[in-house]
């Protein structure tokens, strides 16, 4: 027991990426119902449809201009967000990154999303349908822990311990958090982001039941807006 705390201080399991996560469940995790399988591996639905709760969908007729924003997601950075669903199989999911001048208050983030150049809203016109809802950061982890482990149509998923990983991986990189960010590091700024969940009519989703979401999180300086859209085919 001695040698393996030591071995947990020092980071080392002979480098395995697994060392990386919280020894316990974090306050994030507390509230999940973690997935059942099956004898032969099948797991039930993960799926989170967007709730009722804390909605601040944007009225309509939205404005038609798009926003001057330019996404600046590297390709490292895009991978990054995009782990949970990738490592999940899910069928398609992009990642989209927009730095802005001044600060960007919570509430206008949901009139902004739909004017930025993304392809997960691409198409959607003005009265389009775009819904979204504020969502605590447990929520969000939730539904990339979900993603990433349970996979998608005919995918097994990554598992709990490595969907774990790959959630919180994803949430790092949407919330900014630096690169060398340890996990104690991670939920602290995860926790400074403000985060939302949406949906929209676009052509990019398949606009099937659990089987779409978009994440934005806004970061904890107000001047970065990140995005995560997942959807999955048959």
């Amino acid at each position: 027991m001695r040698t393996i705390q030591a071995t947990r201080r020092t980071g080392s399991y002979g480098g395995h990426p697994l060392v990386w996560l919280p020894p316990r469940r974090s306050a994030l995790e507390t509230r999940l119902t973690f997935p059942s399988r099956s004898i032969n591996g099948g797991a039930r639905s993960g799926g989170s449809p967007l709730p009722a709760e804390g909605r601040v969908d944007p009225p309509t007729p939205r404005t038609a201009e798009q926003s001057a924003l330019v996404d600046s997601a590297t390709l490292d950075l895009h991978q990054m967000i995009i782990a949970a669903p990738e490592a999940g199989g899910w069928g398609n999911s992009e990642a989209w990154v927009f730095r802005t001048d001044e600060e960007v208050e919570p509430d206008r983030v949901p009139a902004l999303l739909p004017t930025l150049p993304m392809a997960c809203v691409e198409g959607l016109g003005t009265t389009g349908r775009f819904e979204i809802a504020r969502r605590p950061a447990d929520a969000i982890w939730g539904i990339l822990f979900a993603t990433a482990s349970m996979g998608g149509m005919g995918h097994h998923g990554a598992h709990g311990a490595f969907g774990r990983l790959w959630a919180w991986k994803s949430m790092a990189a949407l919330s900014d958090a630096p690169a060398d960010a340890n996990a104690e590091e991670v939920e602290h700024h995860v926790r400074q982001t403000t985060w939302f969940h949406f949906e929209s009519d676009a052509e990019w989703f398949c606009n099937e039941i659990l089987a779409d979401y978009g994440i934005a999180a806004l970061s904890p300086d107000r001047r970065r807006i990140a995005v995560l859209a997942a959807t999955d085919t048959d």
